[in-house]
């Protein structure tokens, strides 16, 4: 019986171990269907529910932190911005320039400043000295990047000067300075809806008229003269054209009593060149004064008492350099009567132009020591010279070595010449001079010896012009 108990025990015992093993199986076997996904190949018949049977746990959206509201501090008070400082001239300029004072002249000259071109003005007295401070003339038209000024040409009655200038390969341009207030405008004026392109020729004798040229690619003035009134913008043409874009009219020049112009004209290069006089307001009147089929005319210049034009000459060569020793003639107003004074330095670029003495009897002129041909432009000895017209006498007015020179002019009474020479060593660094016309009394025009010409962005343009008077009469 005992046996019996014990074997049931055993199967009995077994029987629960073999279904434990079973429950734990199934169950192992299910959590690994629930942690392995599914064969790709193996579909289930059974459609996999798009729900859960038990909602999944939700995950709280995260909600931002609002920001501490603030009260916006005031703005600061508005303050003016400090003006950049340029160096020189030693008095701020004020906006328009001081009025210029009663009976004293007035110089002006042409620099590079950290903006590009500038223009100053300055008084002087009878002798030449300086009458308080220099100011520099309002000019933000210059100062922009690839602009170069190249000539100051003031009006006979020396209340405007006409600024040439060239931006970058654009063209010239010409701007008009008020002497007087220190405004800068175009010669057309603002409004005008034209190609303002032009060359400056000449100023009419009363200074209220301007020849200009306009350049053969200007679709408005191409290849012709034209007189314009700067005050008003309006202008005409006159009886003066050109073919090409070489410059073939190298220069022009009024009579002083405003009726007649007398023009050179060289038509290609090498092949020569012919002086012509025209009628002003009587189109088709025109005479031929001189031609000459080797030299080129460089400048024609009217003397201030009507009876001589002087002109320069010389011979084109292959190497064109800034410079050339020609030829300096004088004639009478018909061509005729004509006589060789000098020797002078000259060329394609209007640095040398020689200047007639306000008395017409005498001519200021550079000349270079030896030939120039093929020699550096800051090699040669430059130095101004005088000629009387009638005499034919060439006096020496300045003995410097190893120095260039430019822009000679005579003072408003004819007792002075002014000049521009270059600052030893330094090429491209100019200083005004002075000196008398019977050769006495060199100096620099700024006898401290600061007032330095750059030509980075500008020509060491000057400019003298008379006493000035109240409501601007000079």
């Amino acid at each position: 019986m005992k046996r019996m108990l014990s074997v049931a025990g055993s199967l009995l015992g077994l029987v629960v171990i073999v279904g434990l093993a079973v429950v734990l199986a199934m169950t192992f076997g299910g959590l690994r269907r629930e942690a392995e996904p599914a064969s790709q190949a193996f579909q289930s018949p059974i459609e996999t529910p798009t729900q859960p049977p038990y909602p999944p746990p939700v995950t709280p959206t995260p909600q931002p932190t609002p920001r501490p509201t603030s009260t916006r501090p005031p703005e600061p008070p508005t303050r003016t911005p400090t003006p950049t400082f340029t160096p020189a001239p030693p008095t701020p300029t004020p906006e328009p320039l001081p009025t210029l004072l009663p009976g004293a002249q007035t110089f002006l000259w042409a620099t590079t400043g950290e903006r590009g071109p500038e223009i100053y003005r300055v008084q002087v007295d009878q002798t030449a000295r300086v009458i308080g401070a220099a100011y520099r003339v309002n000019t933000p038209t210059l100062w922009r990047s690839r602009v170069f000024l190249e000539a100051l040409h003031p009006s006979p009655d020396g209340k405007r000067v006409a600024a040439s200038w060239v931006y970058g390969e654009g063209g010239t341009f010409v701007s008009i300075l008020n002497v007087n207030d220190g405004t800068l405008t175009p010669i057309f004026g603002e409004k005008v809806a034209i190609d303002q392109r032009v060359e400056f020729l000449d100023w009419s004798p009363q200074g209220d008229q301007l020849l200009v040229l306009g350049g053969i690619d200007n679709p408005d003035l191409g290849g012709r003269t034209w007189l314009v009134d700067p005050g008003t913008g309006k202008y005409m043409p006159v009886d003066i054209s050109q073919a090409s874009d070489a410059r073939q009219i190298t220069s022009a020049s009024f009579s002083p009593d405003g009726q007649a112009i007398v023009y050179a004209k060289s038509d290609c290069y090498q092949c020569g060149s012919e002086v012509w006089r025209i009628s002003v307001g009587q189109q088709g009147e025109k005479q031929l004064l001189l031609q000459d089929s080797a030299l080129r005319v460089e400048d024609v210049l009217w003397s201030p008492d009507g009876r001589y034009i002087a002109f320069t000459q010389w011979h084109e060569t292959a190497e064109r350099h800034e410079f050339a020793t020609g030829e300096l003639w004088v004639m009478d107003p018909q061509g005729d009567a004509r006589h060789l004074l000098s020797p002078v330095t000259t060329g394609y670029y209007k640095r040398f132009t020689p200047v007639w003495s306000p008395d017409s009897r005498s001519i200021a002129f550079v000349l270079g020591e030896g030939p120039q041909s093929g020699r550096q432009a800051n090699e040669p000895s430059f130095n101004v010279y005088i000629v009387d017209v009638s005499t034919r006498e060439v006096r020496q007015l300045t003995h410097f070595q190893n120095t260039r020179m430019l822009e000679p002019i005579f003072s408003p009474d004819g007792s002075m010449v002014a000049f521009v020479a270059t600052l030893s060593g330094v090429p491209e660094q100019f200083e005004p001079w002075l000196v008398a016309a019977d050769g006495r009394g060199l100096r620099r025009f700024d006898e401290h010896a600061t007032l330095i010409l750059n030509t980075r962005a500008a020509t060491p343009a000057i400019a003298w012009l008379p006493e000035f008077f109240p409501g601007g009469e000079r």
